[in-house]
């Protein structure tokens, strides 16, 4: 007896804050959650010391009363939620009545509103009385939210460094601002505009404003039906993409979600256009009856629950797909005798290397790897990809990575390092499969050599090469502008400006969300190179400190990997065979700059598994 007892209210909101507010982005999203429950038109956002200071939410909403704005602070107090029947078709954004008194719980806070008679100021500190009176006040609410989170120390200590604090405000200002918008959205960091959207309800508008111009007008507009669900949006070509999943944003109701069966889905539909490392901007609304979601999972309301998940994933993967087919260029019409072949440069090394068997290549050899229809002249370089790890199975297959191939003096560096006694396989190109991978008949087993891979690790060195030995930087024709996402952009300072520097990219900000480039190394001066300078000067940005060896081989990586040779592309065999040959010139030719194995091997024995011809019966066979 006497061991439970009721917790008094002021302990219960500070476990309760502890599940709602985790940091100063969630107080944003709260409050400018229920400004557009309230049917606010135009909301305005200003943080100070990322929040830590200052937090400060202007809507034109409907506003509240003197009685409202007293009942609003108290627990599980709302207007949105009238019944269980209410709560199984939930339409609004917060709904929980946790939202007012979890942030009082951890800081000051001054609330002024006004339905538009007379006007109300509410004020709230931990552990005082709450303070109401009269005030003059336009229609709408003015939230300021001051010293958050000073009676809680410990949450306190184990914020964030202001730069990712920032980001996580700006990325829920940017979901919330392309969920609504019709909505117009104003973030001010410590007074400085960093987002401003025109609340037209142009999502097209609101993506220029947030992506950049040059961004919006490459999107592509997706719509379909079913019978449960029905989608809109953009999504943007393989040749926008990011190193991040961040950007594919989904939208239930114009709730900002996450499903992961809808990820996997978008993931899937782009999977023969861009490398297993890229990702690309897709901004999708899904509509459905809100009986058939359930947002109460978790506080954060991003986590729902629902049903039919597999016919989404199903119809957002036919429409995406769809789409991305009509991007693919047109060609001339080509007859059944015309082929279509591949054929290679082999990269210049400077080093002398031992060649591999002789291999008789009687055809012409062209640069970049181009898919080439002779008769009509037109070249078509594919941009789609197909996964290596798409082929395992473990019990029979082994990466050659696993073997040492050892060169004549004075090279005796060895490529592959758990088998001395290995040499350099002679490899007899047999064909293609899946037009992505080169079957190779070697001396003891068959070879599997993904074609883009083995590019990759070829151009890789090519190009690195060419980075260690030439430092001269240019001046392109002109200045190249990117345009980059806010919530990356937020954090460009002197440091980043004098970390690209040291890579030879003078960059400095253009305003908006632009960043100027008014010197590139000379290795990158390609006129498709603009999205290799956009991914690094995107890894420059990220929270952790980048440094130059990562940088430098971001930039080569990407480099190298549009410049290879794609998945779905046919190849001669005499381009087969240049590809090998140049593959085990190479320093590391068991892996792309990725990571990923280049080659797989499948063992004489391993096969003989497979068949069963195994055993003394089958020796004398």
């Amino acid at each position: 007896m006497g061991r439970i007892a009721v917790m008094n209210p002021e302990l219960a909101n500070l476990i309760a804050a502890g599940e709602v507010i985790e940091r100063p982005s969630s107080v944003v999203k709260e409050l400018v959650e229920n400004a557009i429950d309230a049917n606010a038109k135009h909301i305005e956002i200003s943080i100070f010391k990322a929040g830590r200071e200052k937090i400060v939410v202007k809507d034109d909403g409907i506003g509240m009363d003197e009685i409202d704005a007293a009942l609003a602070f108290k627990r599980h107090a709302s207007s949105k939620i009238k019944s269980q029947y209410d709560l199984m078709r939930i339409k609004t954004l917060g709904f929980r009545g946790e939202a007012l008194p979890s942030i009082a719980a951890v800081s000051k806070v001054e609330l002024i509103t006004s339905t538009g008679e007379k006007g109300t100021r509410v004020f709230l500190e931990p552990d005082k009385e709450m303070v109401i009176e009269d005030a003059s006040a336009r229609k709408g609410s003015i939230f300021t939210i001051s010293e958050l989170f000073y009676n809680t120390p410990a949450r306190l200590k184990y914020l964030k460094a202001d730069k990712t604090e920032i980001s996580d405000i700006v990325e829920k200002v940017e979901h919330l601002a392309l969920g609504f918008p019709a909505v117009s959205f104003v973030l001010y960091i410590d007074e400085r505009q960093v987002i401003k959207t025109s609340g037209r309800g142009d999502l097209l508008e609101c993506i220029s404003a947030l992506y950049g111009h040059d961004v919006a007008k490459k999107m592509v507009k997706i719509e379909a039906q079913s019978s449960k669900f029905s989608i809109f949006g953009y999504i943007a070509p393989p040749s926008i993409s990011y190193a991040t999943r961040y950007d594919m944003l989904s939208f239930i109701n114009n709730r900002s979600v996450y499903i992961a069966k809808a990820q996997k889905a978008i993931i899937d539909s782009y999977k023969d256009y861009l490398a297993p490392t890229r990702y690309p901007l897709t901004i999708i609304y899904i509509n459905v009856d809100s009986s058939l979601v359930d947002v109460n999972v978790h506080p954060s309301k991003k986590e729902v629950r629902l049903s039919s998940e597999e016919e989404l994933a199903s119809l957002i993967t036919d429409t995406i797909k769809r789409a991305l087919i009509r991007l693919r260029p047109t060609y001339s019409e080509v007859t059944s005798k015309d082929t279509v072949k591949i054929e290679v440069k082999a990269p210049v090394f400077n080093r002398p290397i031992t060649p591999v068997t002789p291999i008789n290549t009687s055809a012409s050899v062209k640069s970049n790897y181009e898919v080439k229809n002779e008769e009509y002249g037109n070249t078509y370089i594919d941009n789609s990809y197909t996964n290596i790890d798409s082929f395992k199975d473990e019990e029979y297959v082994q990466p050659l990575a696993q073997e040492q191939l050892t060169k004549e003096e004075p090279y005796q560096e060895t490529l592959f390092e758990n088998d001395e006694s290995s040499q350099i396989p002679d490899l007899k190109p047999i064909g293609q499969i899946l037009k992505t991978y080169i079957v190779c008949d070697g001396p003891d087993g068959l070879y599997l050599i993904d074609q883009h891979a083995a590019a990759e690790r070829i151009n890789y060195e090519k190009y690195e090469r060419e980075f260690n030995q030439i430092q001269e930087t240019v001046e392109p024709l002109f200045p190249i502008v990117i345009d980059l996402p806010y919530s990356s952009l937020v954090n460009f300072d002197v440091e980043h400006i004098a970390l690209l520097k040291s890579l030879g990219i003078e960059a400095s900000s253009f305003g908006g969300n632009s960043i100027r480039i008014d010197r590139i190394p000379i290795t990158l001066k390609d006129d498709d190179d603009e999205s290799v300078l956009t991914d690094i000067v995107l890894e420059a940005l990220k929270d952790r400190k980048a440094d130059i060896s990562s940088l430098k081989h971001l930039a080569i990586a990407s480099k190298a990997c549009k410049a290879s040779v794609r998945a779905n592309a046919i190849l001669s065999v005499e381009s087969q065979n240049a590809l090998i040959r140049e593959l085990f010139k190479c320093q590391n030719p068991a892996n792309c700059p990725h990571g990923r194995p280049t080659i797989i091997k499948i063992s004489k024995a391993d096969i003989e598994k497979l068949f069963k011809r195994t055993g003394f019966w089958y020796t004398l066979y």
